[in-house]
């Protein structure tokens, strides 16, 4: 029996004369089941019948064989087809709200019960090749982009984060530097007080929430950027403290790179635990969550393909994933998690609109997005105006909903490896004039940009209103992890009207630079206090024991702390005891 008449001979007899009137026109007179499928496999095997019925079909219908044979593998995908085209070619008389079949017009005719997918209705593998013969592929997919509306509706804000996020992990860095970070020894999440201290040194996009389950709202970036940072080679847990284990480039857009690859490869954290509103995540299904890594890797290989320095709306960019059948899933069985109670079932009614569009905007807000390889566009989340104790799921189920645009920057291609070298953004050429005045005081004229603030805020103290100050501890400690005077050098003279920097200006600039790497801190060293001044005399005289000390006070003297064992051994040798 050939492969089509197997398909065929998968229905019942009363399924088999339905197709056999919607193919020929009227009904069978035939009875025996074997010969009702030599008929239909006969005649869906003539190409001249079949190229007169596909004629019959409407627009709609004909478009839904279309996205079937090319793009749905036979089967039919109701969701993805209705979100795609707007509407669906249901049968005139079907009922029901849940599911409802194609026109009969397709479904009985070319359709037969698979075998081989949990008994869903396909296309047969013989005729998916005859009818393609005789069917154009459906127009391609194509990402819509967006322009922005100017001016921004109202509580809509853009942040550009490509230049932000490099000079904030600059500010992150000397954090780390001077062991400001202090995180749980046991889950590494930091506390409240360190999320605080970090979001004072980033550009968080909202200050506060209006909403009590939106915690965390006024700390997206400080949390992003500590679990970014803490999973990254560049630091490492000592105790309660995040510590420098690796300095970073010069370059801080090769250092962004690097700690977005290490984040890809991250098999312990999941973005979804950071939607608290889903519930379940810790009981039965858990097991059910699929593989975090693959589901970053599905995100990025449509990031790859947006186009730079072009806004794109976050609906639009999930419903082209939706409609291309993206492989992007967080569970395989939805049904265990839940908003209020178990059982209720809020979250498989919808999955991809509660699950997959809700962790999509994490992944963006929280990770892509604070490392600068997207811009974005934001409104906060509010509740329903007419009562404040209620909040729409479609706006206030988490605190990522407020994404509305993004677009894909310069730093983005470099770290997504769509490019090899890194040229920066033009998009953005705000310069606030300013003047510099005696002591390295810098007055601007207006009130500058979020990023001017941000990058000025590494070498200068802000005293009030548009007035900073240069600062030679902050220069130093800016310099220790990447920081550049040449950059801050044209920061100041592309914005100050007069030909040269005053020359107390110049000579702050000319010291950092001269000063850097001035004292280099080799290795930790011991304080050892001697019983007595002679005791202490006689080990800095001695011809052993001097080689590994230096005098430090009357009775004290200094050594190197890999000597530490030496030094016993030898004062043991010459009769002198060390406690």
């Amino acid at each position: 029996m050939s492969e089509l008449k197997q398909a065929i001979c998968n229905q019942t007899v009363d399924s088999l004369k339905k197709k056999y009137q919607a193919f020929f026109g009227v009904k069978s007179k035939k009875k025996l089941k074997s010969d009702l499928v030599n008929a239909l496999a006969q005649g869906l095997s003539d190409q001249m019948a079949l190229k007169t019925y596909l004629g019959k079909l409407s627009t709609l219908e004909m478009a839904l064989l279309q996205e079937s044979l090319y793009n749905y593998r036979g089967f039919i995908d109701q969701a993805r087809f209705t979100l795609k085209y707007g509407d669906f070619p249901y049968e005139s008389d079907t009922t029901g709200w849940h599911w409802r079949k194609p026109s009969e017009a397709v479904m009985a005719c070319f359709y037969t019960v698979s075998a081989d997918w949990h008994s869903a209705e396909k296309i047969p593998t013989p005729l998916m090749a005859s009818l393609k013969q005789l069917t154009a592929k459906p127009e391609p997919d194509l990402l819509k982009t967006a322009t922005l509306p100017d001016p921004l509706p109202k509580h809509h804000t853009l942040s550009e984060r490509e230049r932000l996020a490099q000079s904030e992990l600059h500010s992150l860095l000397v954090l780390l530097h001077d062991k400001q970070i202090k995180i749980s020894e046991k889950t590494g999440v930091a506390s409240g007080a360190t999320l605080k201290k970090v979001s004072e040194s980033v550009n968080e996009y909202y200050k506060s929430s209006k909403i009590d389950d939106m915690k965390g709202l006024e700390s997206v970036l400080a949390y992003g950027w500590l679990r970014l940072l803490g999973n990254s080679k560049f630091c490492k847990q000592s105790g309660t403290t995040l510590v420098t284990a690796k300095k970073a480039g010069r370059n801080p857009a090769d250092t962004i790179r690097e700690i977005w690859q290490q984040w890809l490869g991250n098999k312990k954290e999941d973005e979804l635990r950071r939607i608290e509103r889903i519930k379940g995540q810790n009981g039965k299904g858990k097991r059910y969550f699929t593989n975090v890594v693959e589901r970053r890797e599905e995100i990025v290989t449509y990031l790859r393909n947006c186009p730079v320095n072009t806004w794109i709306a976050f609906e639009d960019f999930a419903d082209f994933m939706f409609i291309t059948g993206t492989a992007l899933q967080v569970t395989t069985e939805p049904g265990y998690l839940y908003l209020y109670s178990p059982g209720d079932g809020e979250m498989y009614g919808n999955s991809w609109d509660y699950l997959e569009s809700r962790y999509l905007r994490c992944f963006l807000l929280e990770y892509v997005a604070t490392l600068g390889l997207v811009d974005v566009v934001l409104a906060p989340p509010e509740p329903n105006e007419t009562n404040n104790n209620y909040y729409d799921m479609d706006e206030c189920l988490s605190r990522y909903d407020g994404l509305r645009y993004f677009r894909l920057t310069p730093l983005g291609q470099f770290a997504l490896g769509v490019t090899d070298t890194y040229e920066a953004s033009v998009t953005d050429t705000s310069e606030t004039p300013l003047t510099i005045q005696r002591q390295g005081r810098i007055a601007f004229e207006h009130e500058p940009t979020p990023w001017e603030q941000r990058f000025l805020s590494l070498y200068a103290d802000h005293h009030k209103g548009h007035i900073w100050k240069l600062s030679r501890q902050k220069i130093m400690e800016t310099l220790e992890v990447g920081g550049s005077i040449d950059e801050l050098r044209t920061f100041l003279e592309t914005r100050e009207d007069q030909p040269f920097l005053p020359e107390d200006c110049e000579s702050i600039l000319r010291q950092a630079a001269a000063n850097i790497g001035g004292v280099e801190i080799k290795e930790e060293a011991l304080i050892v206090n001697c019983k007595t001044e002679e005791i202490a005399e006689f080990i800095v005289n001695d011809k052993v024991l001097s080689k590994w000390c230096q005098r430090l006070g009357k009775q004290q003297i200094v050594i190197p702390k890999s000597k530490e064992k030496k030094f016993r051994q030898s004062l043991n040798s010459v009769g002198i005891g060390c406690i």
